[in-house]
């Protein structure tokens, strides 16, 4: 019984020396890398296009909330301007300005919002730094439920932030003074 191998029934075989074996190894070790590394430029190349997208989101500072006009008078710092304002004084240019605080007394904190929308709480935040309160900021946290933004501003003491509420009722309904 002699098998007849016909035109489509063809075997082969493939034998390589320790050398050639050791190429082609290293040929295809050097492959893999190569798909890595044009991988990992594909991902990085994505990445800069989410923070192309974060640049272009708005951002709460001081000098984004000053009208440029506001902004040249302001050009000249006296020690004057770091003085700190009294409980009599307040009003929009010193409400929200961190005072020098004494020893006994401790920094209270008005919160008007927590929201999840970041773009509502830097809204709040930039509309509290053209009323006057240039302490205003946005504090992100981690919960269960996601990222949440808080509309918080710093006060050099309880009672100038408790001295502020109304004021501050005026852009919030609830403010909460905390520690």
């Amino acid at each position: 019984m002699e098998e007849v191998l016909t035109d489509d029934q063809s075997h082969y075989e493939i034998s390589l020396t320790a050398g050639q074996a050791f190429v082609a190894f290293v040929l295809l070790l050097l492959s893999l890398a190569a798909s890595f590394a044009f991988g990992l430029l594909i991902g990085r190349g994505q990445a800069d296009d989410r923070l192309v997208m974060r640049k272009d989101s708005p951002v709460i500072s001081e000098t984004a909330a000053v009208p440029a006009k506001k902004m040249a008078k302001q050009a000249e710092v006296t020690n004057d301007d770091f003085k700190a304002p009294t409980i009599e004084s307040v009003g929009p240019t010193s409400v929200g300005r961190p005072a020098e605080a004494g020893p006994h007394t401790e920094p209270a904190y008005a919160q008007l919002l927590s929201t999840s929308d970041q773009k509502t709480a830097e809204a709040l935040a930039a509309k509290l730094i053209e009323g006057g309160f240039t302490a205003s900021y946005v504090e992100r946290t981690a919960s269960g439920k996601g990222m949440v933004f808080r509309v918080r501003i710093k006060f050099a003491s309880d009672a100038e932030a408790h001295a502020a509420e109304a004021k501050l009722k005026e852009y919030s309904k609830d403010v909460w003074i905390t520690k």
